[in-house]
C-alpha cells in the first residue's frame, strides 16, 4: 500500500471516530413497548363484556377521572390526572379476543408520549379464569433529538407503566368485586 493511501485511510478512519457520536445522536426517537398480563377470577365472557365496552374505561381505570365517548362509539376523550388525551378504537374482535386502540390527540402533561397503540388480548385460562395482557407501543413525547425534560424516554415509559399497571388492578378488581355483589 502506497503512503498517499495510507495517509487517505488513516484520515477516513480518524474523521468516522469524530462522525460516530454524531450520527448516534442524529437518530429520531426510539419505539418502547409496555407487556403486562393481570389473571382475573371471572370466565371470558364476563371479562370481555367489560373490555370490548370501549366506554366502559372510567369505570375501571382508576387514573381516568372522566371519559367522553364520541357519537361513533369509536372515539374517547379521556380526562387524566394532568389534562385530557384522545384515543380511537381499531379493533374489537371477540373470535380473537382483542381489543385496540390508538392515541390521536397526545398531551404531554397527562401521559408523557407523542403516540401510542394499545391492545388487551383477553384469553380464558380456564372456566372461570380470564388472563388480560395489555400490549402497547409507544414514543416519548419530545421526538427530537434533544427532549425537554419530563418529555423524555424514561418519562415516557415510566408514565405507560404506570398506566398500564394501574388500568389492568383497575380492571381485575372491578371485575371481581362486580361479580361478588
Amino acid at each position: 500500500m502506497t503512503l498517499s493511501r495510507r495517509k487517505i485511510i488513516g484520515g477516513l478512519m480518524t474523521a468516522s471516530l469524530f462522525l460516530a457520536p454524531v450520527q448516534a445522536l442524529a437518530h429520531g426517537p426510539t419505539p418502547h413497548k409496555t407487556d403486562e398480563t393481570v389473571v382475573i377470577d371471572a370466565p371470558f365472557d364476563a371479562v370481555w363484556d367489560v373490555v370490548a365496552d370501549f366506554g366502559s374505561i372510567a369505570k375501571w381505570h382508576p387514573a381516568v377521572r372522566a371519559m367522553s365517548l364520541g357519537e361513533d362509539g369509536k372515539t374517547r376523550r379521556l380526562t387524566l390526572e394532568g389534562g385530557d388525551i384522545t384515543e380511537s378504537l381499531d379493533v374489537v374482535s371477540k373470535e380473537r379476543g382483542v381489543v385496540a386502540w390508538r392515541m390521536d390527540e397526545p398531551n404531554p402533561a397527562a401521559l408523557a408520549v407523542s403516540s401510542f397503540n394499545d391492545k388487551l388480548r383477553i384469553t380464558a385460562e380456564d372456566d372461570t379464569h380470564t388472563s388480560v395482557q395489555w400490549i402497547g407501543r409507544f414514543y416519548r413525547a419530545d421526538t427530537s433529538n434533544f427532549p425537554a425534560e419530563g418529555q423524555t424516554d424514561e418519562a415516557a415509559v415510566a408514565d405507560m407503566s404506570r398506566h398500564v399497571k394501574t388500568g389492568l388492578d383497575g380492571l381485575k378488581r372491578f371485575i371481581e368485586e362486580s361479580r361478588t355483589q
